[in-house]
């Protein structure tokens, strides 16, 4: 019972955001934000990709697979890891909201490349990861509104 306040005019204490929850939206803003990041160049660069990759001089394994899906794919990427990070952004505020919008947007990125390119590999990984951090943030609900 909260008695730092009137029956009539209770005083609301503000909810402390849980510090697994504090961590787990700055990996999401980490995460997301680069891929978003990566996803906006590799679109505004893909019609040059070859000359850049050649430039690198390094070894990309499997990006002759992702290239192939065309510049829609990394469009699409750049949206959804968009709305992962604005969820990301909401459960760093405490909304409900933002879970879902995460959620929805991390089970589509799963399945982007599956979409775009079909010869590329599912990624068990990736899916691990997902469902770690979905099962993390789903936790912490009770503390969103």
């Amino acid at each position: 019972m909260d008695l730092s306040g009137d029956v009539k005019n209770p005083v609301k204490q503000p909810v402390k955001r849980p510090e697994l929850l504090t961590l787990l939206c700055i990996f999401s803003f980490i995460g997301s934000g680069l891929a978003g990041f990566s996803n906006l160049f590799i679109f505004l660069t893909y019609d040059n990709m070859d000359e850049i990759i050649g430039q690198l001089q390094i070894e990309l394994p499997d990006i002759d697979k992702l290239l192939a899906g065309g510049k829609r794919f990394f469009l699409a990427g750049l949206i959804l890891y968009s709305i992962s990070l604005i969820g990301a952004i909401g459960m760093w505020k405490l909304k409900k909201l933002g879970f879902h919008l995460y959620t929805g947007s991390q089970i589509f990125i799963l399945f982007l490349p599956m979409v775009f390119t079909p010869s590329f590999p599912f990624s068990f990984v990736g899916l691990f990861i997902t469902i770690a951090f979905i099962s993390a943030y789903a936790v912490n609900l009770k503390f969103m509104t």
